[in-house]
């Protein structure tokens, strides 16, 4: 089911620093010295690295799976809209500030040329809720440190603050 259909009962709430100061909870804390920007929704646009073939076939080996859709049983998503492929490190991050859970996924745009008109695909970062030994860890803040590799030395990194209901 697509996260935006009004039957998924999963909420998501995505939020500035600022934002979470006005209230009583404080966000968990960044841990990353360069401070990446916040993903503020969830959906975001990545479109400054244009398509290229070598930096695809980098990231996007033999074999790879693309996450062009949102895996089964996610509590937290992101969709993002990239001109480019990636391959994604998330480390989920609890409000202790102890690292729960470190996955990664793939994506790569198919049936694309260089030179073609530079337009975004969507792909998805999907979280279970579980840490790494595979038990669920239930509602509360999170914190996605998302180090993103674009090929080619083209590297990125976001975080995102995430509200489990």
């Amino acid at each position: 089911m697509h996260p935006s259909r009004a039957a998924n009962p999963v909420l998501i709430a995505f939020a500035t620093l600022c934002a979470f100061c006005a209230c009583d909870q404080d966000p968990v804390s960044p841990t990353y010295a360069d401070s990446p920007p916040w993903i503020l929704d969830s959906t975001y646009t990545i479109d400054e690295f244009q398509y290229n073939a070598q930096a695809c076939a980098e990231v996007f080996p033999p074999g790879s799976t693309s996450a062009d859709s949102l895996p089964s049983g996610s509590v937290a998503w992101i969709r993002l809209t990239t001109t480019s492929c990636y391959a994604l490190t998330v480390r989920v991050v609890d409000s202790d500030s102890d690292t729960v859970r470190t996955f990664s996924n793939r994506f790569a745009i198919f049936n694309r040329n260089e030179g073609d008109k530079n337009r975004g695909v969507s792909s998805f970062i999907g979280w279970d809720g579980k840490d790494d030994q595979g038990k669920p860890l239930g509602a509360g803040r999170y914190l996605w440190l998302m180090d993103f590799d674009f090929g080619l030395g083209r590297l990125r990194r976001f975080r995102a603050d995430i509200l489990v209901p």
